[in-house]
Formats: C-alpha cells, structure tokens, sequence
C-alpha cells in the first residue's frame, strides 16, 4: 500500500526548481568539505534518492573539465541568468 496517489511522491525542496535556472553560475562546498567549487548549471531536474524525490543540477565545474550531479540545495548563486 503507497502513501501517496498513484505513487507520486513530493518533491522535497521543491521551491528550489524555481530558484536556479539553467546557466546560473553557482558554488558549493566540495567532498572535501573544505574547498569551495564553481560551476556553471547544465541541466535541473527531479532525482529519486532514497524513495525520496529531490531537485537535481547537472553542474559543469569550472577548472576541472567535469560533471557533478549537486543537490540544489547545496548551491549558492553568484549570478543569475536574467530572463
């Protein structure tokens, strides 16, 4: 038996998808938990994590030539793309 209609769970953070756009330039803590990252967001999207549903970018990282999936909750914005 599922908790929610047709097994739709809700999107934890969900306010966040309208917060980020596409193209922002964004920072965040790295693994190491020491050094700061810069990136640029390459794609938003929802990612279940856990039976959990949670808002995902696609992050290009300045400076090392790759691709992270970060939480949106972990970015802050240094500048936003202007519609």
């Amino acid at each position: 038996m599922s908790l929610f209609e047709d097994d739709v769970r809700p999107i934890i953070g969900e306010e966040l998808l309208e917060e980020f756009s596409e193209g922002d330039l964004v920072r965040w803590c790295g693994d190491d938990f020491i050094h700061m990252k810069t990136g640029i967001i390459l794609d938003i999207y929802v990612e279940e994590l856990s039976s959990r549903s949670f808002p995902m970018g696609k992050v290009y990282v300045i400076g090392e030539d790759t691709h992270e999936d970060i939480l949106l909750s972990n970015l802050i914005t240094i500048t936003a793309v202007k519609d």
